[in-house]
């Protein structure tokens, strides 16, 4: 890989982390450029090498793998093993006792289609890989020619492959049930660790306490295990810039979590920590203890959160949490099931891909730290995401028109629970991301312009001009990447019948065999006053709740005093929002 590094390494802890990050690490595959020429591949806009490494099987092939540790409890892994399949090279013939050797084999879970249809490719390109490295053992391919051994997400064929075939149509959302069940990519060895000391979805002894998670790192195996995995991605790196860090706050991975960000503040001084907060929409499990768990856990979380990371940024579909939910989010032109995590977690994981393109583009990026400092300016740790998913862009429209018919409203909608809706609320800061806007269409060519926004020569000066129009008072940057959201397999079909293969909106339904494999879209990851409301609510909430009668939490060492601690701290973080008169 060329140039500039700048790597980030990233951290998901929980189940529902790892659906919304494995959504993530598939998009990113999605963007990946699979082009000989030179010319082609210094066009390409994301560095991927601040988020993904290279690496060598034993066999010389090489790989190209996300900076990534992953946690997650007993028996949600499914069909994937945790250690991976890149350097797997154990097979019956290794036995070599002499005696008599009974083999007992367990027979392993099914997988979809989608997974089935993986591992067929896998074997075609091992084969072909294989044949190439056998031409020339001491050849170091490019990985910007090759990110990832054998796919070609974009229709490509790698030489010696057979030509691409037509997009096949997946229907997933009855085969999948965690989220190693629609990962598209591999990961390193060292990527996977599976908490054996909980079960995934137990009745017996849920994971569902803070307390439970932070108590998890006081047991050196499991401490030692976390941190050797965290400094074999960090100590590879060249210039390390910080870390990303999802986290479901709203169980025990949120006692977890928040304690290994604490660590991380504590190691890597000076390195910015996006700590990404994520809940689904519905909850299986709902009752007056399961509810103040809940919305213990989350108290707690975020306070911690929020003092020990850069930014922390609350993500949900719920429009409202805590101690009763809120109706799920809507979006124009998205029907999506939420109670699936496999749609509520694409739908974040898009916005959440898109978001964080500034610091992860060719041209011009900013570090991380610069990002979270200008938008937690002033003590305002937490930080919001909205979004327009997709832009609601005509096929046969124009941006100037797009962007216009929101002059009176926000052009997004808030994935942070307990927001503002409606009125245009002006952010104290806020990074604005646009991808997939034609570059052809920004006006009607031949037409005299009406306004400030058609007298635009391109995508950036429009968005930009549009920012200082709409909001005024705050201090707005803009990014336009040429690139659209990928939607392509395994992404949900959850888009109207009415939106075209490139995610434009027609007057005519697409083909049921037709899926939509990409859309324009834009995403604000602002500081609001909007924000106040939520943490207002949240301590309004959590001080309603008789903490003593929650003895779980005391068995793992919570006092008392702490829990008034954090939402005095809250309190606080909230006053931070108050906008002056």
């Amino acid at each position: 890989m060329a140039g500039w590094g700048r790597e980030i390494v990233t951290l998901q802890c929980g189940h529902y982390s790892n659906f919304v990050g494995t959504h993530v690490w598939n998009i990113q595959e999605s963007t990946f450029l699979y082009d000989e020429n030179p010319a082609a591949v210094t066009s390409k806009e994301i560095n991927h090498d601040v988020l993904y490494r290279e690496g060598r099987t034993m066999t010389g092939a090489v790989t190209y793998t996300p900076r990534l540790v992953t946690l997650d409890l007993k028996g949600s892994l499914n069909t994937l093993k945790a250690e991976g399949v890149l350097y797997d090279y154990h097979t019956k013939e290794d036995i070599k006792w002499e005696g008599d050797v009974t083999l007992h084999e367990e027979k392993p879970p099914s997988k979809n289609e989608f997974l089935s249809d993986l591992d067929a490719q896998d074997m075609l390109c091992d084969d072909t890989l294989q044949g190439t490295h056998k031409k020339d053992d001491q050849s170091t391919p490019d990985t910007d020619t090759m990110e990832v051994e054998g796919q070609s997400l974009e229709g490509e064929s790698l030489p010696g492959q057979p030509a691409a075939q037509p997009t096949k149509v997946y229907h997933l959302d009855e085969s999948i049930d965690v989220w190693s069940d629609f990962l598209h990519g591999h990961l390193h060895p060292k990527t996977v660790m599976v908490i054996k000391q909980h079960a995934h979805g137990s009745e017996v002894d849920p994971f569902g306490l803070f307390t439970k998670g932070r108590s998890l790192l006081n047991k050196k195996d499991i401490a030692e295990d976390i941190e050797n995995r965290l400094h074999f991605f960090v100590e590879e790196c060249d210039q390390l810039q910080g870390f990303q860090v999802l986290v479901d706050f709203y169980d025990g991975f949120g006692g977890l979590g928040s304690s290994l960000v604490e660590n991380l503040a504590d190691e890597y001084k000076g390195k910015g920590i996006m700590a990404v907060g994520v809940a689904p929409a519905v909850f299986t499990s709902s009752s007056l203890t399961a509810d103040n768990h809940r919305l213990i856990n989350s108290v707690l979380a975020f306070q911690r959160l929020s003092e020990q990371s850069s930014l922390l940024l609350p993500l949900s579909l719920a429009s409202s949490l805590w101690r009763k939910v809120g109706s799920p989010v809507k979006f124009q032109h998205i029907h999506y099931k939420p109670s699936l995590a496999y749609h509520t977690s694409a739908i974040l994981a898009s916005c959440l891909d898109t978001a964080t393109l500034p610091y992860r583009v060719v041209d011009d990026p900013i570090s991380l730290s610069v990002l979270t400092e200008a938008l937690g300016n002033l003590g305002r740790k937490v930080s919001m995401l909205s979004t327009s998913f997709p832009l609601p862009f005509p096929d046969h429209g124009y941006l100037a028109s797009v962007l216009g018919g929101y002059t009176q409203r926000p052009p997004w909608t808030p994935l942070t629970p307990h927001t503002l809706k409606g009125a245009v609320v002006q952010p104290f800061a806020q990074s604005v991301v646009l991808r997939g806007a034609p570059m052809d269409r920004l006006y009607m060519p031949g037409r005299q312009p009406q306004n400030a926004l058609e007298s635009c020569r391109s995508v950036n000066e429009m968005l930009k001009c549009y920012l200082t129009g709409m909001y005024t008072r705050t201090l707005s940057s803009g990014l336009c990447v040429n690139q659209p959201l990928k939607t392509a397999a395994p992404f949900p079909h959850i888009f109207d019948p009415r939106m075209s293969q490139e995610g434009f909106i027609q007057d005519w339904q697409r083909r049921e065999e037709e899926a939509v494999e990409s859309i324009p879209m834009m995403t604000s990851l602002q500081t609001s006053p909007a924000a106040q409301e939520m943490l207002s609510h949240l301590v309004k909430e959590g001080s309603k709740v008789d903490v003593r009668k929650c003895h779980g939490f005391f068995e793992d060492g919570m006092e008392q005093d702490e829990y008034s601690e954090a939402l005095g701290s809250l309190e606080s973080l909230a006053h931070c929002y108050e906008q002056c008169p």
